[in-house]
């Protein structure tokens, strides 16, 4: 899922990515989320806004969508007249636009989900809102108008029953720590269950094992302790939450957190740390340091079983360390919306009125916690835009709610949640009642399914601050990253991308979004680097293996009877960042835990660096064949020769490449786009570069010269920037400078998107 909010402006170089979306999204607080000022079910939010002097800001689509339905808004004059006008200022502005939002989350049919987002008050539809149009995340909707006077759209997203357990993981209040979380969906920050009786020590083993001899316990926890690991940037952080035992659903943080405690640019260093650690199953190793147990089961076998993970981690009073791999301590990640966060399912009012009656909204705000964690109470509430409904929700303001205590004269006394403090509220006549009713039906429209199925409403910027951490591309928005047209040289010439069934793009898609989200290529810089130089060495994604041809020789003579164009055959190009040269294919086996000898290491090796050195010698005096290698072991010669076959072998190798060269400390430098120009057989034609994708480039082709900006030093670079500009303007909301710098373009011209169904 790629997700945006619906309001896109520059973020400021000091701004967090949660920042920066608080900046887009500012809330009318007495239109919050999920209750308004009046403790009425409110399924969305407020979006305050001016344009008094400035082009109207465009409301855009926060994700590629389908339009469900939508209504031109009335022209100022019948905003401001009744029904319209309800409010004694100004009047009501009744645009809107329903998008259907079809995308992926993890693998298997619960990573298929499905959500609505609608965008109501708008003053203006763009002309490409129509019944069943396709939009894309960040395609203009519409202009922001006005609610009751004021500057604002109202902007909610929901789910029906059946998606609401695949986006979570669940339908119950809170998770359970009985077992690991999900593993369909795995993203975002990793979070641990340590039961009561964990015990904390001085110190981790020297030799990472399961022996605690020499080491001193610290601590031992009398009650559960909920332990959150973020890892981005290359540092490690921290966090120990424990329950508090005056406020029910309230988790305190622990002391300060602890930034890599367990050593410098620890994620950078993931890999060092797996191959030191887990000698005999590193790739294991690796996910066991990631996710805290090992996620892909049918492809790594960690041995030993029991091999630890000790991290360093704060308890009341202090800090100590943990083997966090412990049977006993549960593991999750963001995709579980652990409740010690705040994040918690209600679903425990069964009114049909609009008022709020749930026992758990009502605890968490005689606790005063309900302000702070209202952002993260998913809530099944009715469609509040269904017009057949307006009377089931809304005629307690004549009649009354159950809980009041209603006079003769027509005023009902109700207590302020949270308080011992009564107010008076005077109930409507029939006639006010019918105004009322009139104006809901103006806003209202008739709303299918949507109007009589449960639906599940999560506060919005909680929602896209959440899935922005996901990363998992969907078929459609991989196919995106393809551009329409590519540099090699001094051509210009269009792609085809096959994403048919049975394609390599089709049977590589779901290990593709697992190795990124194993080795952390989870932000859409990242994602840009490595997808920008894979998709280019992979042809589009229609190969996992560098075409060859081998040399056949007389076997008497021993003369070359045919010679093949790659001289270091059989350790040709192999994965989407295709590996090459035995030294890497052995560091992979290596990783894999696959065994070899050194020596067959060491001599295959040094023949390549021969050969490599001494061109004239490479058809005539090659020694890299299996034939010239009898010794080598046949479970090297199988995964060669059976890589090209397999969906996990050519992403996890490309994986191991990204990590053990450290791609991901580059792709997060400053990624200042350069506008070039270049004259191909098409005429001149613009590409886009940066440092930032030129030293992650170069960090798996050309080893030792990552600082080097000879952008021409790079085999196909000018090919690779063509899709790291398609990557960039489909995953990320940056701008693409023209000539003169003074002019922002959203999709550069060499790098549309590839839309078509």
């Amino acid at each position: 899922m790629i997700i945006s909010p619906p309001f896109l402006r520059d973020k400021d170089a000091t701004q967090s990515d949660a920042d920066w979306i608080e900046a887009m999204m500012p809330v009318n607080s007495r239109r919050g989320y999920p209750l308004n000022a009046s403790e009425s079910w409110h399924g969305g939010i407020h979006i305050s806004h001016t344009d008094a002097g400035t082009t109207p800001e465009k409301v855009r689509a926060i994700a590629d969508g389908t339009v469900v339905s939508f209504r031109k808004p009335s022209p100022p004059e019948k905003r401001d007249q009744f029904p319209l006008k309800y409010a004694p200022v100004r009047g009501t502005d009744d645009g809107y636009v329903l998008l259907k939002h079809e995308t992926e989350i993890g693998s298997g049919e619960d990573g298929k989900v499905v959500f609505y987002s609608l965008y109501m008050h708008l003053k203006f539809l763009e002309s490409g809102i129509k019944a069943n149009a396709r939009i894309y995340r960040k395609d203009p909707l519409g202009s922001s108008g006005m609610c009751d006077g004021r500057n604002e759209f109202h902007f909610q997203v929901f789910c029906d029953d059946n998606n609401i357990s695949k986006l979570t993981g669940r339908k119950t209040k809170e998770l359970d720590i009985s077992k690991d979380g999900r593993t369909d969906a795995v993203y975002g920050d990793i979070h641990f269950y340590l039961p009561a009786g964990t015990t904390f020590y001085d110190k981790a083993p020297a030799n990472n094992s399961t022996s605690t001899t020499g080491m001193s316990e610290r601590h031992t926890s009398h009650v559960p302790l909920y332990v959150s690991m973020t890892l981005a940037q290359g540092s490690c952080t921290m966090v120990t939450r424990q329950k508090n035992t005056q406020t029910d659903g309230k988790y305190d943080l622990l002391g300060e957190s602890l930034v890599n405690a367990d050593g410098e640019d620890y994620e950078y260093n993931l890999y060092k740390t797996a191959m030191r650690n887990y000698k005999q199953s590193p790739s294991a190793g690796f996910e066991l340091l990631r996710f805290g147990r090992v996620i892909n089961m049918e492809n790594e076998t960690l041995v030993p079983a029991d091999a630890p993970l000790w991290m360093t981690v704060r308890y009341p009073g202090g800090a100590g360390v943990v083997n966090l791999a412990a049977p006993g301590i549960k593991k999750f990640s963001d995709a579980d919306f652990p409740h010690w966060t705040g994040w918690l399912l209600v679903d425990d009012d069964n009114d049909t009125h609009s008022q709020c009656n749930s026992a758990i909204i009502r605890k968490l705000q005689e606790a005063g916690s309900y302000e702070a964690q209202s952002n993260r109470l998913i809530c099944c509430l009715p469609f509040e835009w269904e017009k057949s409904t307006i009377d089931a929700r809304y005629k307690w303001l004549m009649t009354g709610l159950p809980w009041e205590q209603c006079k003769p004269e027509k005023t009902a006394i109700w207590t302020v949640p949270g308080t011992q403090e009564t107010k008076d509220r005077v109930l409507m006549s029939e006639e006010d009642y019918g105004r009322f009713k009139q104006h809901a039906e103006a806003l209202c429209f008739d709303s299918g399914v949507l109007g009589s199925g449960r639906l599940w409403h999560i506060e919005p910027k909680a929602f896209i601050q959440q899935f922005r951490k996901c990363g998992w591309l969907s078929k459609r928005e991989l196919k995106q990253l393809i551009p329409l047209n590519g540099l090699s040289g001094q051509n210009w010439s269009s792609i085809s991308y096959n994403d048919a069934e049975s394609s390599t793009a089709d049977r590589i898609y779901t290990s593709l979004n697992k190795t990124m989200q194993k080795y952390l290529i989870n932000t859409p810089l990242r994602i840009a680097c490595f997808l920008g130089n894979a998709i280019q060495e992979t042809a589009w994604l229609s190969t996992t293996h560098e075409f060859y041809k081998y040399t056949e020789r007389d076997r008497h003579t021993r003369q070359v009877t045919r010679q093949y164009n790659i001289w270091y055959y059989p350790w040709h190009g192999r994965g989407l960042l295709q590996l090459t040269n035995p030294e890497n294919y052995f560091n992979y086996f290596s990783f894999r835990g696959l065994v070899y000898s050194a020596s067959i290491k060491n001599r295959i090796s040094a023949e390549y660096e021969r050969l490599y050195r001494n061109s004239s010698l490479r058809y005539t005096d090659n020694h890299l064949g299996d034939e010239s290698n009898t010794d080598l072991p046949n479970n090297v010669i199988e995964w060669r020769n059976n890589v090209d076959e397999s969906d996990y072998e050519p992403t996890d190798s490309a994986g191991f490449y990204w990590c053990s060269s450290k791609m991901a400390k580059y792709s997060d430098s400053e990624h200042e786009l350069e506008r070039c120009t270049i004259r191909t057989n098409a005429g001149v034609k613009v590409y886009y570069r940066s440092q930032a994708f030129w030293k992650a480039s170069a960090a798996v082709n050309l080893p030792g010269r990552i600082s080097d900006t000879n952008y021409r030093g790079l085999n196909g670079f000018d090919t690779r920037c063509c899709v790291y500009g398609s990557a960039i303007s489909v995953l990320t909301e940056m701008k693409f400078p023209n000539d003169n710098r003074d002019v922002v373009l959203e999709i550069p011209e060499s790098n549309q998107l590839r839309r078509e169904k």
